[in-house]
């Protein structure tokens, strides 16, 4: 008799974990004779105030069947089955199982579940038994026997043991590595090696409660997930590190962390603050703010700044003047007949204002090419905005305007780009575009491009949700799985294109040559993607892979048509 009572605890048990079959389960696992049998009532309503208890999400998972619920709910439980992201996996999501107690045989599986904020986890990031977990998503009767998330990044951590993904105190080993931001961003992914980096904050949103910001060095920039801790003392909150540290944009610091990497896009995770950078070399401005922002009193960098937190997020109706030195130039381009660049009170300046599609002098319009270069003096005058709350600027669409560079009108001062902009060939049968002139924002999605001669880049997303966007790493255009990107060029005819792909980590980004030109494939040389003989007005350039990851990606950082004579 006790025999066929195990035969049978053993069928069900199979039959249990059947759940997810598109994921590895432990079938076959013995049950554990030390499972407790107590009853644990359901308890919650699944806020974030009273999250579930396991018994409460099982019954609500029940309730709401296979169909699964279109509300989200917090659940919280102690690890009873652990989970770890293995080597290669581009997904950036966990699976593990939790319960009431330790020895609860009754489970709930957080299933491809996100980090905290619904951020990707790196490769070998383990949850382990044990661990307090807080959940947060919708829910799902798997078959009617399985109460778990559901999938795909649905759900997503709240907490681990009272702490964000990514505010887990790691172990270091051995002493951090000191690198530049550029070398950082060439090591491999991993929780293991740690990096000491210094740079100056930048894009810290107000009120931020988790440290997310950029970290910018004189070799490019990269962006801090979760700035919690502080190495070497007590651990601390990011807004308590912001009171005690005075930590703000513009601010120069050191900071310890891992190379992890979200979507294909390096960042610096379980971060620790070391210090403010302070004295000589550290890049705050110390000057004080001057100027009343009249043509004979202008603002000063430090001024302009204090006037856009005062108007905040909606535009002023008045106009300022504002002077200053180009920390980081901009090049015209796009036919839009304006330019962005940074300024600030001196060249080393990292407390910034960003004149933002302005254009020459009485509001002219500026060719392409025409070039604002580091270290010039400029005077500006428009409308301000402290965009976003956290980005100092002119309104944009040429409704401000350069007066003078190096104390000469636009008109008078060439300002050195080549000409024809964007890179077009003289002999005016092609043209090269480079999209890391056009001054596009980091991750701003990309719709229509109008050339210099006319040609239009028309972009589509296929159905994907990924739409092709523009990225400051790798400077490239993003061309993910199904989307497609349609160049018109009116009354001229295209004989031949071809693409530039990015090549990061060793990676080339050509969608492993997946890619068609008006249906026929492209051929692939490298990074380089090409199609001959075309004799089109307009051509479709889609990508067709059917894979995952960084082998459907197409990333175009330069793009050359030529015409048929």
């Amino acid at each position: 008799m006790k025999k066929i009572y195990y035969l049978m605890a053993m069928a069900m048990m199979a039959f249990t974990f059947t759940s997810c079959e598109d994921v590895p389960e432990p079938f076959g696992q013995p049950i554990n004779p030390n499972q407790s049998e107590e009853t644990i009532d359901p308890a919650g309503d699944g806020t974030a105030a009273s999250p579930y208890n396991v018994a409460a999400a099982i019954a609500k998972c029940k309730e709401v069947g296979e169909a699964g619920s279109s509300e989200k709910y917090y659940i919280k439980g102690i690890v009873v089955e652990g989970g770890e992201i293995p080597a290669g996996d581009t997904y950036g999501n966990i699976t593990f199982k939790i319960a009431d107690t330790p020895t609860s045989k009754n489970m709930f599986m957080a299933y491809q579940v996100f980090g905290s904020e619904g951020v990707h986890l790196p490769n070998g990031y383990k949850v382990e038994v044990g661990a307090e977990i807080v959940l947060y998503g919708p829910i799902v009767n798997y078959k009617n026997n399985t109460p778990e998330t559901q999938g795909k990044g649905a759900a997503h951590i709240v907490t681990i043991n009272g702490k964000p993904t990514g505010g887990e105190e790691p172990t270091p080993s051995g002493e951090a590595k000191a690198v530049s931001v550029a070398d950082f961003l060439k090591a491999a992914v991993n929780t293991t090696d740690f990096y000491q980096l210094t740079g100056t904050v930048k894009n810290l949103k107000d009120g931020d409660q988790y440290g997310n910001f950029d970290l910018e060095d004189a070799t490019g920039s990269v962006y801090v997930y979760g700035l919690l801790s502080e190495k070497g003392g007590e651990k601390k909150k990011f807004q308590e590190l912001v009171a005690a540290k005075g930590i703000a944009n513009g601010k120069k610091i050191t900071i310890i962390g891992n190379r992890g990497e979200y979507n294909s896009n390096p960042q610096v995770t379980n971060a620790y603050f070391v210090k403010i950078e302070d004295g000589e070399g550290s890049g705050e401005n110390t000057g004080a703010a001057k100027g009343t922002g009249t043509k004979a009193d202008p603002f000063n960098i430090a001024a302009a700044i204090a006037k856009c937190q005062e108007v905040g997020e909606t535009a002023s109706t008045e106009k300022y003047y504002i002077k200053g030195i180009v920390v980081k130039g901009g090049k015209a381009s796009g036919g839009y007949g304006n330019v962005t660049f940074d300024m600030g009170d001196t060249k080393e300046s990292t407390e910034l204002f960003k004149a933002y599609q302005v254009a020459g002098t009485d509001g002219a319009k500026l060719a392409d090419g025409y070039e604002v270069k580091a270290g010039d003096e400029v005077v500006i005058y428009g409308p301000v905005v402290n965009y976003k709350g956290n980005t100092p600027e002119t309104t944009g669409k040429s409704a401000a305007q350069i007066v003078t560079i190096n104390g000469k009108s636009t008109e008078d001062n060439a300002g050195g780009g080549e000409s024809g902009g964007n890179g077009s060939d003289v002999s005016g049968n092609e043209i090269t575009i480079v999209f890391s002139t056009l001054g596009f924002e980091n991750a701003a999605e990309m719709t229509k491009i109008t050339l210099t001669d006319g040609t239009t880049l028309t972009f589509d997303g296929g159905g994907n949700t990924n739409t092709p966007k523009y990225y400051n790493t790798g400077t490239n255009i993003r061309i993910y799985a199904k989307n497609t990107m349609t160049i018109n060029a009116g009354s001229k005819k295209i004989a031949t294109i071809e693409i530039t792909c990015d090549t990061y980590n060793g990676t080339i980004y050509n969608a492993s040559g997946d890619v068609t030109a008006n249906g026929t494939k492209m051929t692939i040389d490298g990074s380089l993607l090409k199609s001959t003989g075309l004799n089109e007005s307009k051509v479709t350039i889609a990508n067709t892979s059917t894979q995952t990851g960084a082998p459907s990606q197409l990333r175009m950082t330069q793009l050359k048509i030529t015409y048929a004579n």
